[in-house]
């Protein structure tokens, strides 16, 4: 939630509100916006006259109104901000979850206007920022004549209309947000309400609808798609709204799991080059070799400032660096970031012996900007479990086959997910699997290997690609052994371990 301010006679003033979408993109009403005024946005912020710590002011680099914006009828009520700089998202700032396209939700669903609008008709703006349940209204409701009639159109979406409760001048341009599924998604854009006032029966707020305009904010924002996979719970009664993607807690932009440039899945049958770039949360985590940076483990971005690797990745005595955006090792390529690191937290209980918990998260020394070959990956759901057989891939510069070189391009396999129990028995790996880890591949064909380790496996259940594991062990035989599939942790029996860690520090 951001507040829209515009310079008045020197001063700064509240105007409308709006939705962060990215670190550097802004979503609000068209209606918001006036070519004569200079505006800046306010992020982070719950009393808009006090200060307050982790506020952030930003300029404005360019405003994009919809270019069929019709304020006659108030059609196309939608504009996008383009800020000046990139924000660094923090517990009181963070990115929303937009809903797929399409999406309607059904007649009474609870959703949440929120802003610091006037707190009645022609009474004052709110200092605080408010929240008000707003129950969805359906469209064959909503454009009854009684109600709204022909004003409302399919890309509008309204909520409310008791007579009590509803948005009012100055919550123009926020968000109305609705928890469907596992996250709350910002579904509408507070566009208009009843001349005769704010908390007028049988005439609801009337909503941009959020879904019917995601190819258009996809276009005008790099193709820039959201996923999340979790949510913190809102606080009643508000502090400060925290409708946040687990995939977004510590700031990303781009969403995960929908990568700029799509990997050449169609004709892998052993391990190729990929596509450069179609993996983009890989990383290669290097060590400090004689004042040379080496090659040692792959791992996978989570977040702006947060990797995810194997535990046995790690040594006490090395000194790590972790570079983002590679497809070649070798060459200098545009697009590519090394980072420092801050903290490394290494599970725990991790046992190299019995390689259990064998999984580390690595804090950056700072964040990273997003861009299209840089993107945090999407992480499964807590406890989720893929079929035999199910078709995944894993990515990293390890060794191109048993003793052999060392990768400079990062490498794609296509590995079959082994169900655990295949991969337990007694002449695959019996008991050596547990039920914290994966298993994939065992044709004696293709592998992960020395190198991989800690890189993802990356697999596609639904919309999104998914990491849904982390690169352990292998064969003492060799890389490619039959019946000796990869083994893996399974990135959804940790996902409690990760959120924990990553709030704490």
């Amino acid at each position: 939630m951001i507040s829209l301010q515009y310079s008045r006679n020197g001063a700064w003033g509240h105007t409308c509100g709006g939705t962060l979408i990215a670190t550097n993109w802004v979503m609000t009403a068209a209606h918001c916006i006036s070519k004569s005024n200079t505006y800046r946005v306010v992020l982070g912020k719950q009393n808009l006259k006090q200060e307050e710590l982790g506020a952030v002011t930003v300029g404005v680099e360019k405003i994009i109104v919809h270019e069929r914006w019709i304020s006659l009828l108030v059609i196309n009520d939608i504009a996008l901000i383009k800020l000046a700089e990139h924000v660094v998202p923090s517990e009181t700032i963070q990115p929303a979850c937009l809903p797929p396209a399409g999406e309607l939700l059904p007649q009474g669903f609870p959703c949440y206007v929120t802003g610091w609008g006037r707190l009645w008709t022609n009474g004052p703006i709110s200092d605080d920022l408010q929240q008000a349940v707003l129950p969805i209204v359906d469209y064959a409701t909503c454009s009854q004549p009684a109600w709204w009639g022909s004003m409302v159109r399919k890309t509008m979406v309204c909520a409310g209309g008791d007579g009590v409760t509803s948005a009012c001048n100055g919550d123009s341009g926020g968000p109305l947000n609705c928890h469907h599924g596992d996250v709350w998604q910002v579904f509408g854009i507070v566009s208009f309400g009843s001349a005769e006032g704010c908390n007028t029966l049988n005439k609801p707020t009337v909503f941009t609808r959020v879904s019917a305009y995601i190819d258009w904010i996809h276009t005008l924002v790099l193709h820039y798609k959201y996923r999340a996979v979790a949510f913190v719970e809102p606080t009643t009664p508000v502090t400060m709204l925290q409708f946040v993607c687990l995939t977004l807690l510590l700031g990303y932009a781009y969403g995960c799991g929908k990568p700029y440039y799509a990997p050449n899945i169609a004709r892998v049958v052993g391990g190729e080059d990929a596509r450069p770039h179609s993996w983009p949360w890989q990383i290669s985590l290097q060590y400090d070799k004689n004042g040379v940076w080496a090659h040692t483990c792959g791992g996978t971005l989570i977040a702006t400032n947060w990797v995810l690797t194997a535990a046995h990745c790690i040594s006490n005595s090395r000194k790590y660096q972790v570079v983002l955006g590679k497809q070649n090792l070798k060459e200098e390529e545009p697009g590519s970031v090394a980072a420092g690191v801050e903290k490394i937290i290494v599970h725990e209980n991790w046992n190299p012996i019995l390689i259990i918990n064998d999984i580390a998260l690595i804090k950056l020394a700072e964040h990273v900007v997003l861009s299209e070959t840089i993107q945090p990956a999407c992480l499964p759901p807590a406890g989720e479990l893929l079929s035999q057989g199910f078709p995944c891939y894993v990515t990293g510069w390890g060794r191109l086959w048993t003793n052999g070189p060392i990768a400079d391009i990062l490498q794609q396999a296509l590995l079959p997910i082994v169900d655990h129990a295949t991969c337990t028995l007694p002449d695959w790996w019996g008991n050596t699997v547990k039920t914290t880890m994966v298993c994939a591949g065992g044709d004696g064909v293709v592998s992960g290997c020395n190198g991989d380790s800690g890189g993802p496996l990356n697999c596609h259940p639904g919309d999104v690609w998914e990491v849904s594991g982390i690169v352990s062990f292998g064969s003492g035989w060799g890389c490619n052994t039959l019946k000796k599939p990869t083994v893996f942790t399974r990135v959804s029996a940790y996902i409690e371990w990760i959120n924990e860690k990553m709030a704490q520090n």
